[in-house]
Order: structure tokens, then C-alpha cells, then sequence
């Protein structure tokens, strides 16, 4: 149980440092909720969440195969936690001249064409970094949770994935359509880099673990 709750945070707080970053689904919420109102966040989030769950079933099915190999331990353990490494300087750094204001390009207003739903699967889909942090991030953490559960495991990152993304949406949409300022660029700062530094600290973990599997061979 005390590792599902670890699963648990670990996975809200990695997943929370990923939707505070400015973004096409912060643009696509921002947009429409002006136009759709405070429940746009959810909606963008389900659109999201939709494809992040068919990338979690296909991974859980490839990984399924390899799942109690050493390579894949050591491959998720250091290449994962390398890119957790860069996400959390990244994050840290970034943290010094945090804004929330976004200049909406006039390409970026096409979003607007769509709804919430599609718009959140088509900013992921269209987002580079949204594949690229399943292959190394989340592909660890599903092994993680079926290490600890099994289908259970995965179930609770997912959850808690999952809720980091709504809880910050929400806000966000909110705040637009009941015209009310957003974080001070200084709160939203420092909670940036309170993230980047949980980020290095389970990066490590991650390299840790893939480096002990390494030099057990």
C-alpha cells in the first residue's frame, strides 16, 4: 500500500510539473474558455487523456513481453531518468522568468475551430514532447506500477497522471471565464522550481535504479 501511495504522489507531481509548462493545451484552454466557459479544462483534459490512454495500452502490451528483462530495466532506468534530469533544470531554470501571459498567434486561433475534446488530442498528438516523455518517462513508470500491482499499478500512475492535468486545467479555466487574474508570475515561479527540484530527485532514483541493475550483470 506504501508503495501505491509513493506511485501515487511520484506520478501527480511528475505529471503537474509537465502541465504547468505554457503549451498548445494551456493555448487551446485559454482560447475557449473566453468562448465555452469553465468546464473547457476537464473537456481538454479528457481529449488528452483519451490518447494518453492508448499509448498506455500499447506500451503496456509491448512492455509486456519485455517487462522482466535486464535491458529494459537498465534502458527505462537511465535513458528516463536522464530526460527527468533535463526536465527538472529545464523546469528550475525556467522558473526565474516564469509568465503566464501568452501571446495567442493568429495560427494558434485555428483551435478555436475545434472542440475542447478534439482540441485536446490534437495538441498532444501534434506535440512532439508528448511522445517522447512516454517513451522514456512513462514508459518507467508503467513498468513501476506493474512491478508494485500489476494492472493495478498502472491504473494508480495513470489516475494520478491524470489528476495533475485536471486539477491544473481547471483552475486555468476557471480563471478565464470568470475574468480573474492568474497566479503572480512570482507564485507561479517558485512553484515551478519547487517541481524542477522533485524532478531531479526521482530522476536520480530512476538512474539509480538502472545503474544498480547495470552493475549487477
Amino acid at each position: 500500500m506504501n508503495e501505491l501511495l509513493l506511485l501515487a504522489v511520484t506520478s501527480f507531481v511528475v505529471g503537474f510539473s509537465g502541465a504547468l509548462m505554457p503549451g498548445p493545451m494551456l493555448v487551446a484552454v485559454i482560447l475557449q474558455s473566453t468562448k465555452k466557459g469553465y468546464l473547457t479544462g476537464p473537456l481538454v483534459v479528457v481529449g488528452h487523456a483519451t490518447l494518453e490512454a492508448g499509448t498506455i495500452i500499447a506500451l503496456f502490451f509491448g512492455l509486456s513481453t519485455i517487462i522482466g528483462s535486464t535491458t529494459a530495466k537498465i534502458v527505462l532506468g537511465i535513458l528516463g531518468g536522464g530526460f527527468l534530469l533535463w526536465m527538472g533544470f529545464d523546469l528550475v531554470k525556467y522558473a526565474k522568468k516564469a509568465s503566464l501571459r501568452l501571446e495567442v498567434e493568429g495560427g494558434q486561433a485555428k483551435l478555436l475551430r475545434y472542440g475542447p475534446i478534439l482540441s485536446g488530442i490534437a495538441t498532444s498528438a501534434m506535440n512532439p514532447y508528448f511522445f517522447l516523455w512516454w517513451a522514456l518517462v512513462g514508459n518507467g513508470f508503467i513498468w513501476q506500477g506493474m512491478a508494485i500491482a500489476g494492472v493495478i499499478g498502472i491504473a494508480t500512475f495513470a489516475w494520478a497522471h491524470w489528476m495533475s492535468d485536471l486539477s491544473w486545467y481547471t483552475f486555468i479555466s476557471l480563471s478565464v471565464h470568470r475574468g480573474k487574474r492568474f497566479l503572480s508570475n512570482r507564485v507561479y515561479g517558485l512553484i515551478l522550481a519547487i517541481c524542477g527540484i522533485f524532478l531531479l530527485a526521482v530522476s536520480i532514483e530512476f538512474i539509480h535504479n538502472g545503474l544498480r541493475v547495470l552493475f549487477q550483470i
